[in-house]
Formats: C-alpha cells, sequence, structure tokens
C-alpha cells in the first residue's frame, strides 16, 4: 500500500490558503505639517518656492487605512487628503509662461495633494503573532497648486496627476494586547517628461480593545506617517516642480470582521 507524502512546505501553504480571510478597516485623524519646496517655472533656474516662507499652516483632517487578509496573501490600501493654505511671502520667481510673480511678493497660497496607495504582498510569516510581507502596488497623487499675488490678483497654478509603481512591504508583531507594525514602500523612476520619486512609511501601535486576536475586533490606533514626494513634470510648456515631505502623528480606531 502506498502512502502518500506532502511535503511540510507545500501543506504550509494549502493550510494558510483555506484561512478564513480578514478585513480590517482604519479610519484615523491626524495633524500633517509640510516641509520642503513647491512651484512652476519655464526657464533653468528652478521655480520652486520654500512652503515654510508661504505661510502654510498645518493640515488636520481624516484618512483611512484597509487591509485585506487571506492565508499568505494581503492586500493593502491607504488614502489622505491634505489640503494646506497659507500667507507669505515667495522667494523665487514662479511663471506659467503667460504670467509671473516676482521673488518677494506678498501671495496667498493652496496646495491640495490627494494621494492613495495600494499594495499586493505575499505573506512569508502569516502566524497569529508575526507577519513580514513583500510586495508590488501603485500610488496615485493628485497635485493641485495655485499662487495668488496679493497686491495685483496675478493667479498662476499648476495641476498634475501622478502614477508611481512601488514596492512595498509590510511587518507587525504582537507583544501581548499590543501590535507594533510598519508598512514602507516608494520607487524613483523616469519617464517621458516626469521624473518622480516616493517614499512612504506608517508605523503604528496597535492595542486590542476587545475581540479575537485578528477577527471580530476593535482597536485603538497610534501612528506616524511621512511621505515624501520628488517630482519635475511638464506643464504647458512650463515645468511644475515639487520636494515635499508631508510628516504628523495620526490616531483611530480599527474594525476587524
Amino acid at each position: 500500500m502506498r502512502t502518500l507524502r506532502i511535503p511540510v512546505p507545500l501543506l504550509a501553504a494549502l493550510l494558510a490558503a483555506c484561512t478564513a480571510p480578514t478585513l480590517r478597516i482604519t479610519p484615523r485623524y491626524g495633524q500633517l505639517a509640510i516641509d520642503g519646496r513647491a512651484g512652476i517655472h519655464t526657464g533653468s533656474v528652478s521655480g520652486a518656492a520654500d512652503v515654510e516662507d508661504l505661510g502654510l499652516d498645518d493640515d488636520t483632517s481624516f484618512a483611512g487605512r484597509v487591509d485585506f487578509d487571506w492565508g499568505g496573501l494581503r492586500l493593502v490600501g491607504m488614502a489622505q487628503f491634505p489640503h494646506y493654505e497659507g500667507s507669505g511671502t515667495i522667494d523665487v520667481t514662479v511663471s506659467d509662461g503667460a504670467n509671473s510673480i516676482t521673488a518677494g511678493a506678498a501671495v496667498d497660497t493652496v496646495l491640495d495633494l490627494d494621494m492613495y496607495q495600494g499594495g499586493v504582498l505575499i505573506d512569508f510569516a502569516p502566524g497569529e503573532k508575526a507577519k513580514f510581507g513583500v510586495g508590488i502596488g501603485m500610488a496615485y497623487i493628485d497635485l493641485s497648486l495655485e499662487f495668488e499675488e496679493q497686491s495685483f490678483g496675478t493667479r498662476i497654478a499648476t495641476e498634475q496627476q501622478l502614477t508611481v509603481p512601488l514596492l512595498v512591504a509590510v511587518a507587525a508583531v504582537w507583544i501581548g494586547p499590543v501590535e507594533v507594525g510598519a508598512y514602507a514602500g516608494g520607487l524613483t523612476y523616469e519617464y517621458d517628461d516626469e521624473d518622480v520619486s516616493y517614499v512612504d512609511g506608517d508605523a503604528f501601535l496597535r492595542f486590542k480593545l476587545f475581540g479575537g486576536l485578528r477577527r471580530l475586533r476593535a482597536s485603538a490606533v497610534l501612528g506616524y506617517r511621512i511621505t515624501d514626494i520628488e517630482a519635475l513634470y511638464d506643464d504647458d510648456g512650463a515645468r511644475g516642480e515639487i520636494d515635499l515631505t508631508i510628516q504628523g502623528p495620526h490616531a483611530g480606531i480599527e474594525f476587524s470582521l
């Protein structure tokens, strides 16, 4: 009589694939500071203005994260929509080819960054107490920037949508009732008229309030997220330029189903 022998790694993979899926939804609220430069120009000299001189205030807004685990497969999605505005002095000359605002002028500035990110990861440690996974993903950034000179009302604006392929990784470990975790994604590329570098990191502590270790659980989440975006792109004959770091703490409640 022949005995069927299944290799242990294959058996583990089959068991993991049969594991019931877990969906985690985390609405959160955070304060995001901004640092760096942004602008638009037509010459060879940079027209990216210092956002601190522009007087942009920190943003407080809602964001969200969704995790879907099924055995050794994980899907991660995140979205945040920081909005910055303020009044200050522009330290460089900006121009869209038709109008210009010269360095030293008093301006009102509005900057919006709608940022979406998703990833598909293979979990190499799909256990209850610890996880580590790597994979690929995509980030989509919808940028809108407008300067308005206070004296003459001259307006200069740039809008751009950036799609960035990513390499992503996640890691987490439970220590008693607390989970310590992190997510990171990023890539640098050049394509056509775009030069883009994107790096994102999200670290958190998750405190189980009640429920199981994975499903039917509610948890409080405290974390810190930092996103670094550099881009040089064509905008109707002018060149848009951003070099921004957006970072700050966040707090939320995770619901695991």
